[in-house]
């Protein structure tokens, strides 16, 4: 999701959206809402309804995004992030529907069809998910999140030797992609290279605390002391 572009922006909506960018979402909307309080203000709209869905009020999210699509329906920004609310949803078909139309006017988008290859991910549809990650690294061969999605259905499809070869290049592109050591570990493990699999898992727990017990209760589920 990005700030739509606009000559005259306001220093608080420039305050919102770095709150919005640091994380700092509470203090986000509260300024979003300020300013819309003043009147309607697109881009400030806009900035609710991704801090909305940020903090998962999906309701309020598609709210202010139906308005959004009334006043400006050609905007590809607010077609995607509609899309990711479908999805948070469990709404597929409407997701799919939604990232198909930004990708018709914007077929090089690689955050589009990236967020493409997560939802056919979701729908276990391993080959079409494959092959919309290929075309966002196609597209931008520094992009991670192409290589890792590549990675990540290749595992799927029980290609681990892919899987370890496309992951293998999203952790060269982004050395603290948590996601991509446990995958690749999960690679390692299906050809019963328990070694490099404990070495993946050890170094996702050095980089995100917030999953190291739950890692280790992974290797003591699947390795032995002695490996």
């Amino acid at each position: 999701m990005t700030k739509p572009s606009s000559k005259k922006s306001l220093s608080k909506q420039d305050t919102a959206w770095e709150s919005f960018r640091k994380g700092q979402f509470d203090d986000a909307l509260d300024m979003f809402s300020e300013i819309l309080k003043k009147g309607k203000k697109e881009s400030a709209l806009y900035g609710r309804a991704c801090t909305l869905f940020r903090i998962s009020d999906l309701e309020g999210a598609m709210r202010d995004l139906s308005l959004l699509m009334k006043m400006n329906p050609g905007n590809m920004a607010y077609l995607h992030t509609r899309a990711l609310v479908h999805g948070a949803n469990e709404e597929y078909e409407r997701a799919r529907k939604d990232l198909e139309k930004v990708l018709k006017h914007e077929p090089d988008n690689g955050e589009a069809l990236c967020d493409m290859g997560g939802l056919y991910l979701v729908m276990e549809d391993y080959p079409a998910a494959r092959g919309m990650f290929e075309k966002a690294a196609d597209t931008d061969k520094t992009c991670a999140c192409g290589w890792f999605g590549k990675g990540v259905a290749s595992l799927y499809m029980k290609e681990y030797k892919k899987a370890e070869e496309y992951l293998n290049i999203a952790i060269k592109l982004d050395k603290k992609l948590v996601d991509a050591y446990m995958a690749r570990a999960e690679a390692a493990f299906g050809v019963n290279h328990k070694k490099e699999a404990l070495k993946d898992v050890k170094k996702a727990m050095t980089l995100d605390k917030n999953f190291r017990e739950l890692l280790k209760e992974y290797v003591a589920d699947n390795f032995r002391e002695d490996e």
